[in-house]
């Protein structure tokens, strides 16, 4: 196995291609790059544009001055991705699978689950790039299914971030991947529907975390923790949510981190009848409704860690050009520079003219 050293260079003898080996930060402790990011001609740009003097180089030992041999990754990031959609794809088919049975059986699986979880989705967690593999993911045929597991897999990271480990964290996973498990017992032809609920079809999906208590309330398997998540996944902080229109004083610590992750996990999903959100969208709607909405420090948590998967990622702007993505800017990042395919830099903070509407490659 090859060795590696991080080396300082300055920031004008560094070269497209080097790999960072120490997190770049801003003055004030904000992450602009993070480890393993490998440095483009754009990026290099960007941190001169923001005065940064000097960057940790991660080479081989093996390989003196470097600087003219660009490092290759062991494992590419595609093919990181393609492990990472393996592993995805083999959780929807589980998961397709103990929804259908639950339909039926009205019963959850309580062990079938907690193995699911354990088999499936932790190790997806350890994938380098977890939250821009789910974005580059493909519509599923069942939008629930694959929902389900999105919002597992957040809630897996969130914990994460939140300090969870052990049996909390897996508490936390399932959570998520049971939030919606009273949409097994919604019609069909609501569920499926190819268009906007009416508002008496609103209704009844809305039902659907109380269906979803009622079928897993007396397993003696489950956390209370999983079971409020589920019920309550729907409050919100100033009592506009349902089923009972709780604040936050009674909204239960995992159903307001589940809210954070299925938010996220909803905007940035295409529907039938609605476009995806770009995930700078949806931070920027994060941010503002995490203080009447979304639990704040659990808003703030997510907010601060996700940011950390835009840098690097290729972007189409509302002009038509493409650009890359280069710095943050402030701790939310709805509003990032960005880098354009001819070469210009753009704070979009500063210029509210043009927005980035798509995500092209990460």
């Amino acid at each position: 196995m090859t060795d590696y050293i991080q080396k300082r260079y300055g920031i004008d003898d560094v070269l497209p291609g080097m790999e960072v080996g120490k997190d770049v930060l801003t003055d004030s402790g904000q992450i602009m790059l993070t480890v393993g990011t490998i440095l483009t001609e754009s990026i290099i740009e960007g941190l001169k544009c923001w005065d940064v003097p000097s960057v940790f180089i991660q080479e081989k030992i093996s390989t003196p001055k470097s600087i003219d041999v660009p490092v290759v990754k062991e494992i590419p990031l595609s093919k990181s991705q393609r492990k990472f959609c393996n592993q995805y794809d083999e959780t929807m088919s589980q998961i397709k699978k103990t929804f259908a049975t639950m339909r039926d059986s009205k019963e959850a699986p309580f062990q079938e689950l907690k193995q699911l979880a354990d088999q499936s989705i932790f190790p997806m967690l350890e994938s380098v790039g977890v939250i821009n593999h789910l974005q580059m993911i493909g519509q599923q045929d069942d939008y629930t299914f694959q929902h389900s597991v999105n919002v597992a897999v957040i809630c897996g990271m969130l914990g994460k971030w939140l300090g969870y480990t052990g049996a909390a964290l897996t508490d936390l996973v399932l959570a998520g991947l049971l939030h919606d498990i009273g949409k097994t017992q919604i019609p069909l032809d609501i569920l499926n529907k190819p268009g906007a609920l009416s508002a008496q079809e609103t209704e009844i999906m809305k039902n659907h975390s109380m269906l979803g208590y009622k079928l897993i309330k007396d397993n003696k398997n489950l956390s209370p923790n999983i079971i409020y998540a589920v019920l309550q996944h729907h409050e919100r902080m100033d009592g506009s949510g349902y089923p009972f229109k709780v604040t936050k004083d009674k909204w239960h610590e995992y159903a307001r981190i589940v809210a954070v992750a299925d938010t996220y996990a909803a905007m940035t999903a295409q529907r039938v009848y609605h476009d995806k959100d770009t995930p700078f969208a949806v931070v920027e709607s994060m941010n503002n409704e995490m203080f009447n909405k979304l639990d704040p420090h659990i808003c703030t948590v997510f907010l601060n860690n996700v940011r950390n998967y835009f840098v690097g990622n290729f972007v189409q702007l509302s002009d038509g050009r493409r650009a890359e993505v280069v710095y943050l800017g402030q701790f939310i990042a709805s509003r990032p520079t960005v880098c354009t395919q001819d070469g210009q830099f753009i704070d979009l903070e500063r210029n509210k003219n043009i927005s980035i509407i798509d995500i092209i490659e990460t």
